[in-house]
């Protein structure tokens, strides 16, 4: 899977979601074969910042089945050598792994090598036997049947439990209805499903961490795929860039729409807005002090276009301030 690019959006988009919430970990070679490669790894960390003050929805519920989790994805329909593939995939990184802790907690506990490990050291071993979620823009009824698929029953329309034996569930993100609780994994979706997913997060808080990161990894993938040559590019990765196209043209209206009410006051919340967002993603992480907004409040329309052109040469927040500092003077 490794080789495909439109694989480097999905891991782009899910280390921005999941960095504060654990350890995110990608290509992780299992064999000498670029499609044996495990694309995405998280381990969970309770403790991080992220599980309380960033909510994902249906995700972060799939997150937390288990505390070591694979994330496979499937741009169209995914097929059953997709499913072989991924058991090996997971089977060839766990088996020596499984040995590998099986014997360092041994050496840990002075138990000998014919002796049973204690409940509690084989809990932890089970905690990093990973869980596999499966996600795919739609699945054959027939496949689902084949790998024993069944309707989750906490989770709701379009996701899948499979047998215990194979730790795995399936989410076909077609069948999700739309909503705040499914759009982070929509996002993933076909076209339509993007579009409309991209949307609902963009008019989340410019404050949240998660909403600038998601447009940031957005972006990311467009800059990859246009520095590709052109007639390298898929039919799924040259409608990626189509659907982010369409989202700057929708950028672009809404912005026209508020200059068009003739109002000033209507042009300036709209640029107000805009600067707000363009501060949120140029600087990732960064809140704007009381000081600092009161600031943004009182610029003009001509100093709110001044500061979206500084934002493109100021490299640190001290710039930014200092501006501002000079504006307010």
């Amino acid at each position: 899977m490794a080789q495909y690019k439109h694989d480097r959006f999905f891991k782009f988009y899910l280390r921005s979601l999941y960095q504060s919430k654990g350890e995110t970990i990608q290509n992780i070679q299992v064999r000498n074969d670029e499609d044996l490669e495990i694309d995405f790894m998280f381990v969970a960390q309770s403790d991080k910042f992220g599980w309380q003050q960033e909510d994902l929805g249906l995700f972060d519920a799939l997150m937390k089945v288990h505390p070591t989790i694979i994330i496979e994805h499937y741009s169209g329909y995914a097929q059953e050598k997709h499913i072989h593939k991924s058991i090996t995939r997971k089977n060839l990184y766990w088996e020596p792994k499984q040995a590998e802790l099986a014997t360092t907690l041994k050496q840990a506990q002075q138990t000998a090598k014919y002796q049973q490990l204690s409940p509690e050291s084989l809990q932890l071993i089970d905690n990093q036997n990973p869980f596999t979620w499966i996600l795919t823009v739609n699945c054959s009824p027939e496949l689902l049947e084949l790998c024993g698929a069944k309707p989750h029953p906490e989770f709701g329309v379009g996701v899948y439990e499979t047998v215990k034996l194979l730790r795995m569930g399936i989410v076909v993100i077609e069948q999700l209805e739309y909503s705040s609780e499914t759009m982070w994994l929509k996002l993933l979706g076909n076209k339509d499903s993007a579009r409309r997913a991209f949307e609902g997060i963009d008019r989340l808080s410019p404050e949240r961490r998660e909403k600038n990161d998601t447009i940031r990894a957005s972006l990311k993938y467009c800059v990859y795929l246009k520095d590709l040559p052109a007639n390298s590019l898929s039919a799924e990765e040259q409608e990626f860039m189509k659907t982010m196209a369409e989202i700057d043209a929708w950028y672009d209206a809404e912005m026209d729409k508020a200059e068009r009410k003739g109002e000033q006051r209507g042009k300036l919340e709209g640029k107000l807005e805009f600067a707000t967002r363009a501060i949120g993603v140029k600087f990732q992480g960064y809140v704007p002090t009381e000081k600092v907004t009161s600031q943004l409040a009182a610029l003009n329309e001509q100093q709110l276009d001044d500061l979206i052109v500084g934002m493109f040469s100021w490299q640190t927040v001290a710039q930014m301030e200092e501006w501002l500092s000079s504006v307010d003077s």
